[in-house]
């Protein structure tokens, strides 16, 4: 039995293109984050600090040094505390997005240099 590469462990998973076991992995890391906050109650807010201090980052050069940041810093920061696990997720998400984790989604799974 031939268990090597990404995934290949799970049987349903041995055939199945690379995009959709990234798709997989990307969901089962977005609902890590709910275990995580049940396990260690103080990563909750450590993850809010985090979040805040990148909504401030793309924020604060949209709008200035002025009042209207920090007015659309409140609101979004509401958002995030009271919904705390759908900002994560779309955080995550945003993350995944900036950093090039779903370019398979947009390249697909072509091989260079065959």
């Amino acid at each position: 039995m031939n268990t090597k590469g990404f995934l290949n462990f799970i049987p349903f998973l041995k055939n199945a293109s690379l995009i959709w076991k990234i798709l997989i992995v990307i969901l089962l890391v977005i609902f890590t984050v709910p275990l995580a906050v049940s396990a260690v109650p103080i990563l909750k807010y450590v993850i809010m600090i985090i979040i805040a201090f990148v909504v401030y980052g793309m924020v604060a050069p949209a709008f200035g040094n002025s009042i209207l940041t920090f007015i659309v810093l409140g609101v979004m920061l509401y958002f995030i505390f009271k919904y705390f696990y759908i900002a994560t997720g779309a955080f995550l998400l945003y993350f995944f997005l900036i950093y090039g984790f779903t370019s398979v989604l947009i390249w697909g799974t072509a091989r260079f240099g065959r």
